[in-house]
């Protein structure tokens, strides 16, 4: 749905002429196929939607501009096109239910079309990944962020059959401590959350989940007794846990009364199911909506001072950095808080190993006599 502006609507349908919410379900493109009309979903995102809506019209474009002057595309068989490349990428994404590498990989791998200009994966160069970095310093991107997207180029390109003498290194950029929430943010967050969103919130602080466990947390992952859940793939929903290692984590007492209380009207087999009883990929969303709704926002990032007003601060991540960074500041050990965050390697969970910002910290630093 476009507004008066050009601008989409994001989470917003025409239903007999009138404008309704509707923030369940996925962007899809309508084209045709000769007579056959072909729907191909873009996504749950509203602007990558937009995206993709323009890429296929600049296709559609060029294909009758080219007809216009008697030409002929036509694919060169054996080579491989980077396009079709990247969508069978993201075809191999979905597949194992990795859905926020999905829409990063399709941020990422279109961002690198425009950037390169390249049209075969045998044309890609060195330099075409240099494009990419350059392109997003242009625009501002924090060197964290232009790493992170050269990760994903990478994975791409290897699985599109590009060699990896190819790729440069990755940027380098300087490391910064985990962020975490304050006391104050989290019991006023809390506070303001209905029943399902307080079991999003206390999933993420108290028991570390990522989004996508949350997602395919299941009642019969939860065992009473033993005060454990079990975090492992759920093939029904194609959902397979990073690292494909299945943990237990411990469930505080709090939490484990307040997943009781709601599983008696809500005994669906997920947790945090939607209206249809499926997967709820909208979470996040959830969470910055209530926190901009309770005056929450930290006002000064893009995503507060963006259309939305959502800002980029709160996100179900840095409740589970809180939880990391909780266990260890109370004398949990490292190798247990590996365990339990699910980290393959060691040196994940050494970073949430920072001081307390406390004002008993406060107090020992105050009382040091640093002068003779």
């Amino acid at each position: 749905m476009f507004g008066k502006n050009g601008r989409i609507k994001p989470d917003v349908i025409k239903v007999d002429g009138r404008e309704v919410n509707y923030p369940e379900g996925v962007y899809q493109l309508r084209s045709y196929e000769g007579a056959r009309m072909v729907y191909k979903t873009v996504g749950a995102n509203a602007q990558d939607a937009v995206a993709a809506l323009k890429s296929k019209e600049n296709a559609l474009i060029v294909h009758e501009h080219a007809s216009a002057a008697g030409l002929k595309i036509v694919e060169e068989p054996g080579r491989k096109y980077l396009r079709r490349a990247l969508e069978l990428y993201k075809q191999d994404r979905e597949n194992r239910g990795t859905f926020e590498a999905l829409e990063h990989a399709d941020r990422v791998g279109q961002r690198f079309l425009i950037a390169s200009g390249r049209t075969f994966v045998d044309e890609v160069t060195t330099d075409d990944v240099y494009r990419l970095h350059k392109a997003m310093r242009q625009d501002g991107a924090a060197p964290r962020t232009i790493a992170n997207a050269h990760e994903r180029l990478k994975s791409i390109l290897l699985f599109a059959g590009v060699s990896r003498e190819v790729i440069p290194p990755t940027p380098k950029y300087e490391e910064q401590l985990p962020t975490i929430y304050t006391a104050q943010q989290l019991k006023a967050i809390r506070a303001a959350a209905d029943e399902y969103m307080g079991l999003v919130i206390d999933l993420g602080l108290k028991c570390g989940l990522r989004e996508q466990e949350m997602m395919h947390l299941e009642w019969s992952d939860i065992h009473w007794t033993d005060k454990v859940l079990r975090i492992q793939g759920k093939t029904e929903w194609g959902f397979t846990v990073k690292d494909s290692e299945q943990r237990e984590v411990p469930i505080p007492d709090d939490l484990l009364s307040d997943l009781k209380a709601y599983y008696k009207n809500h005994p669906k087999p997920l947790v945090l199911a939607n209206g249809q009883g499926k997967p709820n990929g909208h979470l996040l969303r959830l969470l910055k909506r209530l926190a901009k709704r309770v005056n929450l926002n930290c006002k000064v990032c893009d995503g507060c001072k963006g259309s939305l007003g959502e800002c980029g601060e709160w996100t179900l991540h840095k409740l589970r950095r809180t939880y990391a960074t909780t266990l260890l500041r109370n004398g949990v050990d490292l190798r247990t808080v590996q365990k339990f965050m699910g980290h393959s390697d060691m040196s994940s969970t050494m970073r949430y190993l920072r001081p307390a910002s406390s004002k008993e910290t406060q107090a020992a630093v105050n009382a040091i006599k640093w002068t003779a």
